[in-house]
């Protein structure tokens, strides 16, 4: 739906503001870094702190370029998804667009989370009060966070991009990301006072502040703000009981007739004439096209004048009732579509959809006493898969098609039971697990690159053990150690992999080893250096192939290169002679006095890899060796299972996630993003950070029913049956 003019009026105003603010920002943050005996830093970061200021003075207008950038880009994003109900960020890239996020990459979105959480909670009332004013704004009824298009996140991450703009070096990044980021915050709280002011004195009405939901995850640590009201099998029947029934023999009006009625026991319903007339025509209303939300005069009337209408109706049925328990079904479960009418994590395409089942879940509950006892009900199962298929696929058309064509044709039976909702159950199932397979079997490019890559890991990490244990007695530098145990363990493994154990590339690079170790400690005897001159062409070029077949950066390359030089350079001279000549000069002689290279040398003798038990899988590796602690963030992983959603915080923004696949050893994972468009591959390392910094989180905190229930006994509690 198009954007209304009073929320783009707001936004365009907010925007312009933003030079402002940035440039407030730039000021604080750089006082606070200019004096090293009140640093806001870690002593561990302290030695970047003056880097950091010269960073900001040299680069302020690009520092407050990116940043208003990237708070125009988000908010024009958040308002395309609002105005298509499509994240436009996530179409930016294709779904085989797909770069493995690891351990580093994380740690930047652990970042940015903190500075959002900061900023949340310095102006948690401020923001709050300025959300009841975006609701009214794009049209809602009710309070809720997601309302207000410039959130902690959006600045958050605006912040980060300026952070990038202002340094290249990620630990000046990231402290400066915090400091500004507590600047911010302060300045913010201010700011969104002001704009609640100012859309007062525009005359917009601040929205009925019944409660404001906070997206999922949104504040890292916080539990669910209302208590599990519906813990155990007694307090569904409870809550019941607590609607308004009357007497056990009360008069009501129906027409001009006034009927004596008494309590019936449970059986058939003893409604009057006017029920049936009444529930058609409320259910007629349903199936009408629900108001356009948005804050103009006109929109505002219709909505009013449904939620009339409804109430209206809700008095014809209960007049019609037969009993006091009717009327208690009647009052509960049209309280529980109010409810979920207003459910502020419900998205906006499915409330009329479950709309529509309220006249059909009434008449299940006037003639099945078990839904009203139960939550374990098909009826609340089914209610709560839309819920949980809305979460998880909220602009998905084919998800919420099926949806709104099963409860077309629930509204449409005359007497629905349990078995209709255990049907429409199942059909939603089907569709889930037929997109799931549909999205696997799209991203079978993707799966396949995964699994090669666990298997490189996997054996570059035994590599990696087999030659830190060959090492252990060699008398080399640390330079050449690492690069061993590192660049040249990922050349064995890429080799292994592309040519097999048996490759030529394999055995000249598990050569190389043997050749390379013993080069760096050879005995000071004539015939030994004759020996290195003899190898070192072929070795050099070997290790230049190697370096090359795994894209080693060419800065690393020179310095292995140039560290080898030194040390066979030293080796190729005799002892006691003089140091006269530079290592250029012995490299150059000893290339003048190549000797025939010596065939038959065999290969890691026995100490570096056993290549007939590659197929095998280190013990360490296999599944349950060792058992984690209680809440370990590992075990969190090991729960999900394919096809499972969640909300996880990727590249600076929460995102409803699909695990489409886990590899056999659980080392990697892929997620299918939002919509189905953008696909997400990460290490296991790197989501079990996401998870133990809380940034991991389930779509739902409750399901749908738990929490309209939840919302009905707050109501009693509140306002008293009446």
């Amino acid at each position: 739906m198009p954007i209304a003019p009073v929320l783009q009026r707001f936004v365009d105003d907010e925007l312009a503001r933003a030079p402002a603010l940035i440039e407030r920002t730039l000021v604080g943050t750089r006082q606070l870094l200019r004096d090293p005996n009140d640093s806001p830093l870690p002593a561990s970061e302290r030695a970047h702190q003056g880097a950091i200021v010269t960073a900001l003075t040299t680069q302020a207008d690009a520092y407050q370029r990116a940043f208003v950038d990237a708070l125009r880009e988000g908010v024009g994003e958040a308002l395309r998804a609002r105005a298509s109900d499509v994240d436009s960020s996530a179409t930016a890239r294709g779904a085989n667009d797909l770069v493995l996020m690891d351990e580093s990459q994380v740690e930047i979105d652990i970042e940015i989370s903190r500075a959002m959480q900061l900023i949340d909670t310095t102006a948690e009332w401020e923001l709050r009060e300025l959300q009841t004013f975006t609701s009214t704004l794009i049209g809602q009824t009710h309070v809720s966070a997601d309302s207000n298009p410039f959130s902690p996140q959006l600045y958050a991450s605006a912040l980060w991009q300026a952070a990038c703009a202002a340094s290249a070096v990620p630990l000046q990044r990231t402290a400066l990301l915090r400091v500004s980021a507590g600047v911010a915050a302060g300045l913010l709280k201010n700011a969104w006072a002001a704009a609640s002011s100012r859309l007062e004195a525009q005359g917009i009405a601040p929205g009925i502040y019944r409660s404001v939901v906070l997206p999922i995850g949104s504040a890292p640590g916080r539990g669910p703000a209302a208590p599990d009201v519906v813990a155990n099998m007694n307090a569904l029947a409870n809550l019941v009981a607590s609607m308004p029934g009357g007497s056990d023999t009360v008069r009501v009006s129906v027409g001009n007739a006034a009927i004596a009625m008494g309590t019936a026991a449970p059986g058939p319903t003893m409604m009057l004439a006017g029920f049936e007339p009444a529930l058609a025509e409320l259910d007629a209303l349903l199936r009408e096209p629900p108001p356009a939300a948005d804050a103009s005069a006109d929109s505002v009337a219709a909505i009013q004048a449904r939620a009339t209408r409804l109430a209206q109706h809700r008095t014809t049925l209960l007049a019609s009732a037969g009993t006091p328990a009717e009327r208690q079904a009647i009052e509960f479960v049209s309280r529980v579509f109010d409810n979920i009418a207003i459910d502020a994590q419900l998205p906006a395409p499915y409330a009329p959809v479950i709309a529509l089942l309220r006249a059909s879940v009434l008449r299940v509950a006037l003639n099945d006493p078990e839904l009203l006892n139960s939550t374990r009900h098909p009826v609340w199962q089914y209610l709560d898969s839309i819920g949980a298929a809305a979460a998880a696929n909220p602009a998905a058309p084919a998800v919420l098609e099926l949806c709104r064509r099963a409860a077309e044709q629930l509204a449409s039976v005359r007497l629905p039971d349990a078995s209709l909702y255990r049907r429409a159950l199942a059909q939603i199932d089907s569709l889930l697990a037929t997109r799931w397979e549909g999205r696997l079997e799209a991203a079978q490019d993707a799966v396949l690159n995964l699994q090669q890559a666990e298997r490189r890991a996997l054996l570059e990490q035994r590599l990696v053990q087999r030659l830190v244990d060959q090492l252990v007695p060699a008398r080399t530098t640390a330079g050449v150690r690492r690069f061993m145990t590192g660049p040249w363990a990922r050349v064995l493994a890429e080799a292994i992999l592309r040519d097999g154990e048996e490759g030529e590339s394999t055995h000249g690079y598990i050569k190389l080893v043997d050749e390379l170790m013993w080069s760096v400690q050879l005995p000071d005897h004539p015939k030994s250096r004759q020996r290195l001159v003899a190898l070192l062409p072929d070795m050099l070029k070997r290790l230049r192939a190697g370096m090359a077949s795994i894209k080693l950066p060419a800065s690393e390359q020179q310095a292995v290169l140039d560290e080898l030089m030194s040390i066979h350079a030293e080796a190729l001279r005799p002892s006691g002679r003089s140091d006269a000549l530079s290592a250029q000069q012995l490299v150059q002689r000893m290339r003048d006095e190549i000797l025939p290279a010596q065939t038959g040398h065999g290969g890691f003798s026995d100490s570096v890899i056993d290549l007939g038990s590659m197929d095998t899988v280190p013990a360490e590796m296999l599944n349950g060796a060792g058992d984690a602690p209680s809440g370990d963030p590992g075990k969190r992983l090991d729960a999900l299972r394919p096809g499972d959603s969640v909300r996880l915080f990727l590249l600076g923004r929460w995102s409803r996630v699909q695990l489409l696949w886990r590899s056999d050893m659980g080392l990697y994972f892929l997620l299918a993003g939002e919509f189905g468009v953008r696909n997400h591959s990460i290490t296991r390392r790197a989501l079990e950070r996401l998870a133990d910094a809380g940034l991991m989180q389930p779509l739902e905190a409750r399901p749908l029913v738990r929490r309209t229930l939840d919302a009905v006994t707050r109501d009693i509690n509140r306002l008293g049956p009446g």
